[in-house]
């Protein structure tokens, strides 16, 4: 190792579950009784897939069931991350390799931890691994319960097919499969039959009415000077404030902790505050976030332009009450027809999965005949196409309490009218791949990134690309001169949101 590290020691902010220190996770996560209620579907026996956007609390959920499961009797849970270039560069029999070896290291390194007088042989195949976890369940007398992190990944669907069938094979009386989703994996196989062979559980914190105390509750472990009532001013409460960060952001938490982030040293919080807050995600976070994206969607990376144009017509079309003054607050809601959202479904996946919109309800019927599901609109990006851009009590008031109509987008319209598809890409791997590491920089899109001190001596030690970095072991970015263990860790960390988003 190389000695002292000369850089910040300041890691970056913890924006994955997966990231947070261990002895940290139980005072930064909280969890509502909706929570609750996944949590014990993942602890109990049978295949679950929980399914979120970008940043909505899917790993949180499956470490807490970890967690728990580590203290009952009877049950072996392993946690596994399937953040592993290998898995997203392979398919076929070439995944399965990979997808044995990451999950047998697994469980090798569970029984160390435990202590437990057995040898697990490592897999290297699909049937001796399933045998030996059989072997285990049973030498040992343990239910074998197997949480899949990352599972999918929303720029590469082609293996998908293989790890569905891998996560059906593998269920039995003795083995647990459970795994988390993103909102647009549709790419099943055709052996695995999603609500025959799994139960599928929609993480959406949008409607903060659900779940009143749980932003609140982030707020009070995060940032405590935020959950005091003396913080803010006498029309604003920090129950009211929370809440309206969280509904502000369709209830994606990433999204919530980047927000909460800029009222850090701020000595009073009021609506001019909270205003400006929401301006800013909405101009340097939220649009960003198209940009930093983009090269991760893979084939659907030429969608990303008409995404932009479908959430923009959207909010033009939920705030153009208020441009008429025919209403006084954009509706924060809207109703698309279902022929609309079946000819956009990848570009609502994709506006779903960033936080620009959540699924309220699957289907409801439009004032103009037809049916549709409901989307919440991020209030940050609503805000910032109202002409006045300014925050009033009322829109509080309005928003928080949900009762507002949404606004209906029907198929004889003209919204999408001019929105043009692009022809999609064959296959040809992530373009993050190939970015430059200059891109992984601190930024509004990657708050997480590197400091430019950083960005040099990677450089300097050969190292150019995205993938390049990704590609290097422990023991090369070692080698590197002022890069030690920590260090490493932190690359990994940021690495591994660059291309996992």
């Amino acid at each position: 190792m190389n000695g002292n590290n000369n850089f910040d020691d300041d890691a970056g902010l913890i924006l994955a579950a997966e990231e947070c220190p261990p002895e940290k996770f139980e005072e930064y996560h909280k969890f509502s009784k909706y929570d609750e209620v996944i949590i014990r579907k993942l602890c109990a026996h049978g295949p679950v897939l929980i399914r979120g956007g970008r940043g909505s609390g899917k790993s949180a959920l499956l470490i807490e069931s970890y967690r728990r499961m580590k203290k009952i009797d009877g049950i072996f849970p392993v946690y596994v991350s399937l953040r592993y270039l290998p898995l997203l560069q392979s398919d076929g029999l070439e995944y399965i390799t990979h997808f044995c070896s990451v999950l047998s290291n697994s469980i090798q390194r569970e029984i160390s931890e435990l202590d437990l007088d057995y040898t697990f042989t490592f897999a290297t195949d699909q049937l001796s691994l399933q045998l030996e976890l059989l072997n285990l369940a049973q030498t040992v007398g343990v239910r074998i319960v197997l949480l899949f992190d990352d599972a999918a990944h929303i720029g590469r669907e082609k293996p998908l097919e293989v790890f569905f069938d891998l996560f059906r094979t593998l269920s039995s009386s003795l083995i647990s499969c459970k795994a988390s989703i993103y909102p647009g994996v549709t790419k099943f196989g055709i052996r695995f039959d999603v609500f025959n062979d799994s139960t599928v559980v929609d993480i959406s914190r949008s409607d903060v009415l659900s779940a009143p105390d749980f932003f609140p509750d982030v707020v009070r472990a995060r940032y405590p000077s935020l959950a005091e009532k003396q913080t803010f001013s006498d029309r604003l409460s920090p129950s009211n404030f929370a809440n309206l960060l969280g509904r502000a952001v369709v209830g994606n938490l990433r999204g919530f902790i980047l927000a909460c982030n800029r009222f850090d040293g701020l000595e009073k919080v009021g609506i001019p505050e909270v205003n400006k807050c929401m301006l800013d995600m909405a101009s340097d976070y939220f649009w960003p976030l198209m940009d930093e994206v983009a090269p991760k969607l893979g084939v659907y990376e030429p969608l990303i332009e008409p995404a932009r144009e479908i959430i923009e017509a959207i909010v033009e079309h939920a705030t153009k009450p208020v441009r008429d003054r025919t209403r006084s607050i954009a509706q924060d809601k809207v109703l698309v027809h279902r022929q609309l959202v079946s000819q956009y479904t990848k570009i609502f996946e994709i506006l779903e999965y960033l936080g620009f919109v959540a699924r309220r309800e699957a289907s409801r019927a439009l004032k103009s005949g037809g049916r549709g599901p409901i989307f919440a609109i991020n209030l940050c990006n609503l805000l910032d196409s109202i002409p006045s851009k300014r925050l009033t009590f009322e829109m509080v008031d309005e928003w928080l309490s949900g009762n507002s109509e949404p606004s209906d987008i029907h198929i004889s319209g003209s919204i999408f009218h001019d929105i043009v598809l692009p022809t999609l890409p064959q296959e040809h791997g992530l373009a993050i791949l190939e970015k430059p590491i200059d891109m992984l920089g601190r930024s509004a899109a990657y708050p997480y990134g590197f400091t430019p001190y950083l960005i040099e001596t990677l450089h300097a030690g050969g190292i150019e690309t995205v993938g390049q970095l990704a590609n290097s072991s422990d023991q090369q970015l070692d080698d590197i001169d002022n890069i030690g263990l920590a260090k490493i860790k932190i690359i990994r960390e940021t690495v591994y949101q660059a291309i996992w988003m």
